[in-house]
């Protein structure tokens, strides 16, 4: 078998991956922007090659690593690199190297969009905060009329709360137009509560091999706007329905042989009621 491996340099902790693949028998290929001397030493006696891009590469030099890695050593299997940043980067490669162990390209878009993804959530019966694609002011004016301030204007594509505002009034409305970067934006409802987040291994079937969860006490929008410490604290268990319906939407995402994140705002730990945003790590 022959795993490409996106940036196995970074975290630094990947080596483990490498390692682990090449224990059980597969020729494991680096692709990475990290000189090779510098690399670690448990990460070099797993490769079976390391090839360098530049920093900053843009997908032409991912391409022809890919390439020369076929040539010498044959079909690559799998192509990942399990970090969100290289999510689109993977995604490519595996179109056009037809490589289906993983999503492609068009079937990543719908997973990135916040507007997207609330298709798959409704499919598992996961409710969902009510959106609207940001248009002009009217249109927003009158989404406040039925869902009431505050409401939550975020990118339709972004990691985080990068670029996000929570907005109290019509005048925070027009302070929004007038910053708004040129990218499609959404705007939701705002609701209040923890977050949790369902973490999991799923096998071809898209069924949980293994599931933990994590509760965030103020959210990454309040973090990041607030300029609060982040903090977080693993549960020993998984809440029940918090379990049910992180399986479920890995089914209808058609999460299979991933490592997936979601995060869900709950209640409490036994009410999960409202997903915020999934992504696969």
């Amino acid at each position: 078998m022959n795993f490409i491996f996106i940036s196995p340099n970074f975290p630094h902790t990947y080596f483990n991956f490498c390692e682990r693949l090449k224990e059980n028998g597969a020729t494991v290929l680096g692709i990475g922007d990290e000189a090779y001397d510098s690399l670690d030493w448990r990460l070099k006696n797993a490769l079976t090659e390391y090839y360098k891009v530049d920093q900053g590469a843009g997908y032409d030099q991912f391409y022809r690593a890919v390439a020369y890695f076929a040539f010498k050593y044959g079909k690559p299997d799998w192509i990942e690199s399990n970090n969100e940043y290289w999510l689109e980067t993977d995604a490519r490669l595996r179109t056009d190297f037809n490589v289906t162990t993983g999503v492609h390209s068009e079937q990543l878009k719908s997973w990135q969009s916040k507007s997207g993804m609330k298709q798959y959530y409704a499919k598992a019966g996961v409710p969902t905060a009510r959106l609207i694609h940001v248009t002009d002011k009217d249109a927003m004016l009158e989404f406040a009329k039925l869902a009431g301030y505050p409401l939550f204007v975020k990118p339709d594509k972004g990691v985080g709360a990068a670029d996000s505002w929570k907005l109290d009034s019509e005048a925070d409305i027009d302070r929004f137009f007038d910053k708004k970067p040129d990218v499609p934006y959404v705007c939701e409802e705002y609701i209040t509560g923890n977050i949790y987040s369902y973490d999991c291994i799923t096998d071809d079937s898209c069924e949980v091999l293994f599931e933990s969860a994590n509760v965030f006490p103020p959210s990454v929008a309040d973090i990041l706007h607030n300029q609060w410490d982040f903090n977080y604290h693993t549960l020993k268990t998984v809440p029940a329905q918090l379990s049910e319906r992180g399986r479920a939407a890995a089914r209808a995402f058609g999460l299979a042989r991933r490592f997936c994140h979601m995060e869900f705002f709950c209640l409490d730990r036994a009410m999960c009621v409202l997903p915020a945003v999934t992504r696969r790590i």
